[in-house]
């Protein structure tokens, strides 16, 4: 029941906001993608991560102001983790802390928090815990 209801709930938000994202949105991806090109020349596992996680963090800032398709904001968190070197950005907690940093700054309200959590969380609590823990800390 609360992932069919995080679903309509997406589906809801998405249809609002005319399932397309805005200038603004691409703005940002395009100072992402810059700023990902830029940090992940760094060597370092922990700062490539850091970079990675900032990048999350700044996209999905801007695409929950914008909306859109969840499918498209998935497909570029995986852009953005190869060009960071992360091979598996579904296993990465700096995704998810990326995410939960990006809502807290976005000021998303906890039901939208919870959607992203059931979606992007898939039922793993620490997953779902650091996209929580990461959306607190910006409050």
């Amino acid at each position: 029941m609360n992932t069919l209801l995080a679903l309509l709930l997406i589906a809801v938000m998405a249809l609002s906001a005319g399932c397309s994202l805005s200038a603004s949105s691409k703005s940002s991806s395009d100072s992402s993608s810059a700023s990902s090109e830029s940090s992940s020349k760094s060597s370092s596992p922990e700062s490539k991560e850091a970079a990675y996680r900032d990048d999350v963090q700044d996209y999905t800032e801007a695409y929950v102001k914008s909306g859109g398709q969840f499918d498209a904001f998935q497909k570029r968190i995986g852009e953005l983790a190869k060009r960071h070197d992360i091979t598996n950005w579904e296993d990465s907690m700096a995704t998810y802390e990326g995410v939960g940093a990006g809502l807290g700054r976005a000021r998303v309200n906890q039901v939208q928090v919870d959607a992203y959590k059931q979606n992007l969380g898939k039922g793993d609590p620490q997953k779902m815990d650091a996209i929580q823990k990461a959306y607190n800390a910006q409050s």
